[in-house]
């Protein structure tokens, strides 16, 4: 990997970011960091102490920018340092998995490769990525799930809209249900919503979606089809589900929580 000294002082922010993160600073999570730079045989104490210093005037945007611009190769080297720093001490902090899925985010990184390795050929982690999925779940209690590459939201609305039989949809967000829920799938920056008919059915026959009801709360029952999908925390922007995983791990959870009222078509 050619990385310039800039983009070493851009680690070295990030890297001292996620150390710092649970605010128990150990040896073990300096380690990798130290080992990193001792890869760099050019890499001398004058230089090291010249980028340390840039990397802690430099700003965690200016950072993430730098380290974006990586080839491949270099995104999945970044990948695995800063989890390893974040895995060192053996007990990751709620604090240090928000503050990496953050940054992966931000430098558009790879999965850590120790992480992807599970024994699976490459074929099937190939295919654990999916085309955005929306899971649909009508007042019948029966699911089902449908699939969709468009975001902008002009687009994606209408797609939602005639999935679930209605004109235009509204969501629904941050019920205490929908936030128990969130929580346990450890979201990345994302909650979990669903959308409903923004203006009713009109004259169509619908029956109360007890799913829906059950994760409005309040006593209020909702009617009708409806649609879950991810929100991000910033923008509110709606998004499918992009790995079969998580497409499993929202259904069981949903269903958990409204005693197994659903079902796959």
């Amino acid at each position: 990997m050619t990385i310039t000294l800039e983009t070493l002082a851009a680690v070295y922010r990030i890297a001292k970011g996620l150390i710092f993160a649970d605010g128990d600073i150990t040896e073990d999570e300096t380690l990798p960091l130290s080992t990193f730079f001792k890869t760099f045989p050019d890499l001398d104490s004058d230089a090291l102490n010249l980028l340390m210093k840039a990397g802690a005037e430099m700003s965690e945007e200016k950072a993430c920018s730098l380290i974006k611009e990586l080839d491949d190769d270099g995104k999945q080297q970044m990948a695995d340092l800063f989890a390893k720093i974040i895995c060192a001490d053996g007990d990751v902090t709620e604090e240090e998995k928000n503050l990496y899925f953050h940054i992966q985010d931000m430098c558009e990184l790879p999965a850590p490769s120790f992480i992807q390795d599970d024994g699976d050929s490459d074929e099937e982690n190939s295919e654990e990525e999916i085309i955005p999925a929306f899971i649909v779940a009508n007042y019948y209690g029966v699911a089902s799930l449908h699939q969709s590459e468009h975001e902008d939201w002009a687009t994606l609305g209408d797609e939602l809209a005639e999935w679930i039989g209605c004109d235009r949809v509204e969501v629904v967000r941050f019920t205490p249900a929908l936030n128990a829920l969130s929580k346990e799938l450890s979201l990345n920056e994302r909650h979990l919503v669903f959308m409903v008919a923004r203006n009713g059915y009109g004259d169509r026959t619908v029956g109360d979606n007890m799913t829906a009801t059950l994760l409005y709360g309040g006593g209020y029952p909702i009617y009708g089809n409806i649609v879950f999908a991810l929100e991000t925390d910033q923008g509110y922007e709606i998004e499918g589900i992009r790995t079969r995983s998580l497409v499993n791990e929202v259904f069981d959870a949903v269903n958990n929580a409204v005693d197994g009222l659903l079902r796959w078509e």
